[in-house]
């Protein structure tokens, strides 16, 4: 069974609608919406997707794109231990590890990233949005 974790750039992607990009972010972030339970976002990714579109589109539209957001995926939290977890990993950018963390403690099977590169040594293999439709495809 697939289980994504949705990294940041791809929600702000769809939230944006960032020409070439929101595309494929937004059929992968669809199919979690269309099977609830499985895909997973990161609780800082909302705070993070917050404040950027709310910069770019306005605060309701931020809230209104989070709250579409909420009911169909899991929302994983980081605790001490998460955190703990993320500072052990090898990885030098803090909030990459924070996300390979949140994504190992939710049973993530894959993280749905455009920054393939930044998680090459995650406990959890990330993968571009458009290699997830060809693994949804496959499933």
């Amino acid at each position: 069974m697939l289980r994504p974790l949705f990294d940041t750039n791809v929600l702000i992607d769809l939230a944006l609608s960032r020409p070439g990009l929101h595309e494929a972010s937004g059929a992968v972030v669809a199919w979690g919406l269309n099977h609830p339970g499985t895909a997973v976002v990161a609780v800082h990714t909302l705070a993070t997707v917050n404040y950027l579109m709310a910069r770019e589109a306005g605060a309701a539209k931020a809230r209104e794109f989070i709250g579409d957001l909420v009911p169909g995926l899991d929302v994983a939290p980081l605790d001490t231990a998460g955190v703990t977890r993320a500072l052990d990993l090898p990885l030098s950018d803090f909030e990459d590890a924070l996300i390979a963390a949140a994504a190992e403690s939710a049973g993530a099977t894959h993280i749905v990233t455009r920054n393939l590169s930044d998680f090459r040594k995650s406990p959890v293999k990330a993968v571009s949005p458009e290699d997830f439709l060809r693994l949804m495809a496959r499933a």
